[in-house]
């Protein structure tokens, strides 16, 4: 360990007095070492210069403390905006442009991106198991309480329709909830990178054009139900009326095609026509679109802010359009602007702004000289979005645009770079040597305000919508907004490295890959156990892994494993492999012939329970020695037994030896599993 040096280890007495002490050795002339001698007084003034240079030298700044964890690889999270889906009932079919802006009190949410909000409702649903049907009435889908749905038999056999009570529009993206549960309750293990999970079953979903049964593009974020979230799909042609278990509705319905469901889903609530939202309050955006004589916009920003047009140059710089015509589609909000010279240019560059934000005056105004700054008076900035741009001097009236970095450390002398402090709010500019410093009028182009922890607001609170009355429309967060983190401190920064440093990624141990198999994303596994294999390469490492199930025996499909091993390779050392074996199960049945006393109540059923809990104790243990004499002992020691006439242990279904002794031991990857407990009671 490096030790812990104090610089700071002299005080301003003591380091006049060593000084004072010195003058004779090495000036004997100097006599006078009284207060008012010019000499003592120039000691003074050095010795007090001393002790703050090491007052200095001995304490760690922020810049310090920012550099040690950028050498780490870790930088401070800032503020993280909470998300949530809001429910929005109208009598007509209506669009919400993204960035539609929603409020829960003074709390702005806005819209992520452009949906389609229908006038249907779900007025049924049935599930289609072949030889029965379960229909869930409108009555009892609204006024139910939470539901229980089983949308597909144990066999994953089946067919789950969800019928409207108008049709759906064609070429529009529909939005459902689906709040998802497994049948035993048993969690999975969350999704950490959802674009990497193999889902277990495939899904098809369809919709019916009139004729035929049509497949419906979609993007599943259930994973073919096995989470609760969002399935968006897209009708391409017109939504007929059909009729399923005696009710006509327009349908679409939902059908496993491949794989194997671990746990059966359960669908405990569905949501219909849900607005995503996240809690910032957009004052500035940009957006850059490709070179050509018109463009178009579909943001609210767009449709009731002011919007300025640039021009991007083959030198990366943007110059203003001074006249164009913008167009705004009532319907639809989409709007549309004529570019003068933009097929000729490398691309558009569209800055839309609230009216009452001031960036249409520059924030500042840069004189060139280094380390500027400028206060935006707030502490509520969201990093992400923020962005700036400066008229170049001498450019012909052309702006740049300018980059964040975390510090100027890498920066060269020509770079347009700057820091921003979302905490205090603050802009900071280079030194002329480590990043330019503006000249010029200084613009605001990307400008989002967010509240992190604070805008994690419960249930039902958000409920009113910008552009409508709140007697037009119903709007209504029907799950809490979750997800909002406050910036974090340089304190919990250096937490998370400390905790860092004590963990590693790379499986090393058989303790580390079989943490890493119970925790891949998406399964349930309720038991992993590295085995040694005779004659096998001590590269591989073989893993016997058993997942969660009804009957206690549970065997992962090809699915699961595929699942286990994309999650064990990022983390495998250098020429390491693994291999995943299913487990197999000897069943075990137990007789006993015991003579018990005369005076104790029940003793079968104790003597049962205690050759129960023996096994409970093994029942995950591959490999494990199944002792007979420990099994005796337990019995013979029971208070109402006096003697054990009789023991004996069967297994059937997998590789069990038997000693001479009665012992039976397991192969590697074998379980035991209780399945008969036979007591015959002498008195």
């Amino acid at each position: 360990m490096l030790p812990d040096i104090d610089l700071d280890n002299e005080k301003f007495d003591d380091i006049l007095d060593n000084a004072r002490n010195m003058i004779v050795s090495t000036y004997p002339e100097w006599t006078d070492f009284n207060y008012h001698d010019p000499g003592i007084t120039m000691l003074e003034m050095f010795a007090w210069l001393k002790e703050s240079q090491q007052y200095y030298l001995n304490k760690i700044g922020p810049d310090n403390i920012r550099k040690y964890l950028k050498l780490l690889g870790l930088e401070r999270r800032t503020k993280v905006p909470s998300v949530t889906d809001v429910s929005v009932l109208y009598e007509n079919d209506i669009t919400a442009v993204k960035g539609t802006k929603l409020f829960a009190g003074d709390i702005c949410f806005e819209a992520d991106r452009r949906t389609y909000i229908s006038s249907a409702s779900i007025d049924v649903c049935v599930c289609d198991y072949g030889d029965e049907m379960n229909v869930i009435a409108r009555e009892q889908f609204y006024f139910g309480g939470n539901l229980r749905i089983l949308p597909f038999t144990k066999k994953n056999r089946g067919v789950f329709y969800i019928g409207f009570d108008k049709p759906l529009a064609a070429n529009e993206v529909h939005t459902i909830w689906f709040d998802v549960a497994s049948e035993d309750g048993v969690e999975r293990n969350p999704l950490t990178d959802r674009a990497s999970f193999i889902p277990l079953v495939d899904m098809e979903m369809e919709y019916f054009d009139g004729l035929n049964w049509c497949r419906l593009k979609r993007k599943d974020d259930t994973c073919g139900f096995l989470f609760s979230g969002r399935i968006c799909f897209c009708p391409p042609t017109e939504h007929h009326k059909c009729s399923v278990g005696g009710h006509e509705a327009y349908y679409i319905r939902f059908s496993p095609t491949g794989g194997e469901y671990d746990a059966m889903p359960v669908i405990k609530y569905i949501y219909f026509n849900l607005l995503p939202v996240t809690q910032r309050d957009t004052r500035a955006e940009y957006a850059d679109l490709p070179a050509g004589n018109e463009i178009r916009l579909f943001t609210e920003l767009a449709a009731t802010g002011s919007t300025r047009i640039f021009l991007k140059d083959s030198d990366g710089l943007y110059t203003p359009v001074r006249s164009f015509e913008k167009h705004i589609d009532p319907d639809t909000g989409e709007v549309s602007c004529t570019v003068p010279g933009g097929a000729g240019s490398e691309g558009i560059r569209a800055v839309n702004v609230m009216p009452d934000f001031a960036v249409d005056r520059a924030i500042g105004f840069g004189t060139g000289l280094p380390y500027q700054k400028y206060d935006l008076d707030t502490g509520d900035l969201e990093y992400a979005s923020f962005a700036i741009m400066t008229e170049l001097p001498d450019s012909g009236g052309r702006f740049v645009e300018w980059r964040k970095v975390k510090d100027f450390s890498a920066a060269g002398t020509d770079d347009f770079v700057y820091m921003l402090d979302t905490e205090n709010g603050i802009i900071t500019f280079g030194d002329c040597i480590n990043g330019m410093a503006p000249e010029g009028e200084i613009f605001i182009i990307g400008y989002s305000l967010t509240r992190g922890a604070e805008g994690c607001v419960t249930k039902g609170k958000i409920n009113e919508i910008g552009c409508f009355d709140k007697d037009e429309i119903y709007v209504e967060n029907l799950r809490a907004s979750t997800g909002g983190l406050n910036e974090e401190t340089i304190e919990d920064c250096f937490l998370k490295a400390q905790k860092l440093l004590r963990t590693t990624d790379t499986i090393v141990t058989d303790e580390d890959c079989e943490n890493c198999v119970a925790g891949t994303q998406g399964l349930r596994i309720e038991k992993s156990k590295v085995i040694k294999t005779d004659g096998g390469d001590g590269l591989i490492t073989t893993v016997v892994v058993k997942p969660y199930s009804e009957d206690g025996m549970g065997v992962p499909g090809e699915r699961y494993i595929k699942n286990i091993l994309a999650a064990l390779e990022p983390r495998r050392m250098l020429g390491a492999q693994f291999r995943i074996v299913r487990p197999e199960y000897a069943e075990i049945s137990v007789y006993a012939d015991v003579t018990v006393s005369r005076n104790y109540s029940g003793p079968r059923e104790t003597v049962r329970s205690a050759v129960a809990e023996f096994f409970r104790a093994i029942k995950d243990d591959f490999g494990a020695e199944i002792i007979y004499s420990k099994l005796y002992e337990l019995i013979d020691t029971l208070d109402c037994v006096l003697s054990v006439n009789v023991l004996t242990m069967q297994a059937e279904g997998s590789n069990a030896e038997r000693t001479r002794e009665g012992d039976l031991i397991l192969a590697q990857n074998v379980a035991a599993y209780l399945t008969d407990i036979d007591i015959m009671i002498n008195v």
